[in-house]
Formats: structure tokens, C-alpha cells, sequence
């Protein structure tokens, strides 16, 4: 993929067209889950520094259970970067916020005493998770969703054909047309409009992952039935609820709920009140609070 092919919002190209024409010795993308920002970064590390792209991303190490990115990591960038070059070489660390104990203070040493023609391109979608020490030494760059218009099912299937290789439902018979757009009912279309939010990584996964598109309906609907529950529904939603990351995403889907029913509402106040709490919600689950505490605090709050 080239960067023209990127589905982008106009502010985000220029800033980025912008980087381009002089990169920075570190570049921090951020935005919300689903803008792309791994796919952005490849790409623009392509545009600079051709094949020679290291990746970093987070995993499993040893016996752990959560993948993160740790000092062994880091350590393997120093004795990369060491020795001078002429060419340049593009470092990619995916989702940087996820760097464990000493991995940071690490890191940030490759940031103070940059290597000449050595890149980073970092990616979060969570900053406030960085040191300061870092962000401060970054260029940010905050990928914004792209326009409605930007992310219409009809016009991305044929905007994204490049990305798009499969599909769970028919696809017209003319398979050896490139210019061939998927088929889907129209009811998969607006789920996946709505369920894509105008993020096209998102909706390049619901489009080809079938079990991925089942799995967001099914988490969308969790979060219909805590909204429009009674407390004892909700209470058992929390009881089911184990998993932080699970109980975040709920949280994130009734905002999205309680906003797109908003204009329906009688007593604005109720609204704000509302996303007030499930902002907070979401603010403590970040923070470590407690699955269970957190989610019920929501249930009873509503």
C-alpha cells in the first residue's frame, strides 16, 4: 500500500504530507482504536526509509500472559542503532504504551542521543500511558476518523480493493474483474457503517473477518441490553464481566450508544449526566479500578 491509497481525514494527510517532506527523528501517531495507526506507520516508514523497516510490536515473552514490549526489546534497538549509516532505517514501535518496567527509561536514552538517519515512528492510542520524558520528545500526530462521506460501505469496498481479499458472502461473478465490489445484504451494511465508526481499519476487519464482524454485533448488543435494561439485567452482565479489556469495551459501546440516542432525548442533562459517568467508568478501568466495582457503580448509576 502507498500512502495516497490511505483513507484519511484531510487534517491528519496534511500533517502527515507535512512530516514527510522533513520527518522528525520520532513521530508519535494516536487516535482511537480502529483508525489504523499500525498500517499508517508502515506505511509512512516505507515512504522514508524504503525496506529498511524494523517493527516493533508487543508479545508474549517467556511464560507471560499479557504481550507487551520489554527491555530485551529495547536493548535489541541499541545494538541495532549503534553503528552509523548512510542509508536511512525507519523503527516502528506498535502500540509503545505497552513497553514494561525498565523498558522506557530505555528507550527514552535512543530518543536523547538519536543515531543520524536512525527513524521512530511510534503508536498509541493511549498517550497519557507514556512518560512525559517521551511524548516531549516526539512530533504527535493525532489521526483523526475520516469524514462520513470518506467511509460510505459502497465507496470503501471499491476505494479497498487492495486491502479487501475476502469475503463471507457472495461475491458477484465476475472474479477476475478488478473492479469488482462486494456483495452484502443491506442490513450487514449499515452494522458495519455503525459498528465501523468512520475508522478504516475497522471496517477493512468487519468487512473480512467474519468472526470478528460476529463478535463486535454480539458486544454491541451486550451493550443495547445494559442500556435498556433494568438493574437486575445489568447486575448480570456485571457478574459475566471478568475481563478488563471486555468491561472497557462495553463501557466505550454505551457512550457510543447514549451519544447517537442523544437527539432523542427529552432531558439533555440525563445525557451528560450519563456520558459524564461512563467517561469516568472508563477513565478507572484504564487506571486499574476494580472490573467488578466499576461496571456495577455504572449499572446502578444509569
Amino acid at each position: 500500500m502507498m500512502f495516497d491509497d490511505l483513507i484519511l481525514h484531510p487534517k491528519s494527510r496534511a500533517a502527515i504530507e507535512s512530516y514527510l517532506k522533513q520527518p522528525t527523528h520520532a513521530l508519535l501517531l494516536t487516535g482511537k482504536n480502529g483508525v489504523g495507526l499500525g498500517t499508517i506507520a508502515k506505511v509512512l516508514a516505507r515512504e522514508i526509509a524504503g525496506a529498511n523497516v524494523v517493527v516493533i510490536e508487543p508479545q508474549l515473552h517467556n511464560q507471560q500472559k499479557t504481550a507487551n514490549i520489554n527491555i530485551d526489546d529495547i536493548r535489541a534497538l541499541h545494538e541495532m542503532t549503534r553503528a552509523r549509516r548512510r542509508d536511512n532505517l525507519m523503527i516502528v514501535i506498535d502500540n509503545v504504551d505497552q513497553m514494561t518496567n525498565d523498558a522506557p527509561q530505555a528507550f527514552l536514552k535512543l530518543l536523547e542521543e538519536p543515531t543520524p538517519n536512525v527513524f521512530y515512528i511510534l503508536t498509541s492510542h493511549n498517550i497519557v500511558q507514556l512518560p512525559e520524558t517521551i511524548r516531549s520528545r516526539t512530533q504527535i500526530i493525532e489521526i483523526l476518523p475520516p469524514p462520513a462521506e470518506m467511509c460510505d460501505i459502497s465507496s470503501f469496498c471499491a476505494q479497498s480493493q487492495n486491502l479487501v481479499k475476502k469475503m463471507d458472502s457472495a461475491i458477484s461473478d465476475e472474479t477476475q474483474n478488478d473492479n469488482k465490489i462486494f456483495k452484502i445484504t443491506a442490513e450487514k451494511r449499515a452494522q458495519i457503517q455503525f459498528l465501523g465508526d468512520r475508522k478504516p481499519a475497522e471496517i477493512v476487519q468487519l468487512l473480512t473477518d467474519e468472526q470478528y464482524f460476529r463478535d463486535r454485533a454480539t458486544a454491541m448488543n451486550t451493550a443495547k441490553n445494559f442500556v435498556a435494561g433494568n438493574i437486575p439485567t445489568r447486575l448480570k452482565t456485571v457478574a459475566a464481566t471478568t475481563a478488563r479489556e471486555t468491561a472497557i469495551d462495553l463501557a466505550q459501546n454505551i457512550a457510543k450508544l447514549i451519544t447517537l440516542t442523544a437527539p432523542r432525548v427529552k432531558n439533555p442533562k440525563t445525557v451528560v449526566e450519563n456520558l459524564e459517568l461512563v467517561s469516568s467508568t472508563i477513565d478507572n478501568l484504564t487506571q486499574n479500578g476494580n472490573v467488578r466495582a466499576q461496571l456495577t457503580n455504572l449499572a446502578l448509576g444509569l
